[in-house]
């Protein structure tokens, strides 16, 4: 019994080592920003060759979807420094989005953003658009009344973007 009482005070004081805030230094920082810094030069250049895509047929091209890859791991080394700068989740979200088509990741990391920058209303859309499309009409007016909230100029595209999926779900 004992054991298993020491067992358990040691997980315990592991996991509040856990959620203490992250120390990052100016040099974190700066690495931080290089490692992003490559990947939108590397995203950069896979958008370039999708440029020419109908907005039906906008998919990441075979050719680039390793190059897109190694921007991810850009991205990631970039949040493992420094984890406090909201644009860099939003590029890791597009590449959920854009590569897999994972539309549950490319929101948890969206929110990850938003969780940084309150006010991040480019993302806020972004994942409003995205929860319209995997028919969480309830989520999307949340963020619909936070762009509101905030007199964003994205209101009123995702306020469409509702009244539309309703249109065609009620055919």
């Amino acid at each position: 019994m004992k054991f298993v009482f020491v067992a358990l005070l040691m997980c315990l004081s592991f996991s509040a080592v856990a959620d203490e805030p992250q120390s990052v230094t100016k040099q974190d920082v700066v690495a931080a920003a290089r490692e992003f810094r490559t990947a939108v030069e590397l995203i950069k250049d896979v958008h370039t060759a999708m440029a020419g895509n109908a907005p039906e047929n906008f998919a990441v091209p075979k050719s680039k979807i390793v190059v897109y890859q190694r921007a991810r791991k850009h991205l990631e080394r970039s949040i493992d420094l420094n984890p406090f700068y909201p644009d860099v989740y939003v590029y890791l979200a597009n590449s959920y989005w854009e590569i897999e088509d994972d539309l549950d990741r490319a929101i948890k990391t969206y929110s990850k953003a938003i969780d940084l920058d309150p006010t991040y209303d480019d993302v806020i859309s972004a994942r409003a658009s995205v929860l319209v499309m995997l028919n969480r009409i309830a989520d999307a007016k949340k963020d619909l009344q936070r762009l509101e909230s905030l007199k964003s100029p994205h209101a009123a595209m995702i306020r469409t973007e509702i009244a539309t999926h309703k249109e065609v779900r009620e055919q």
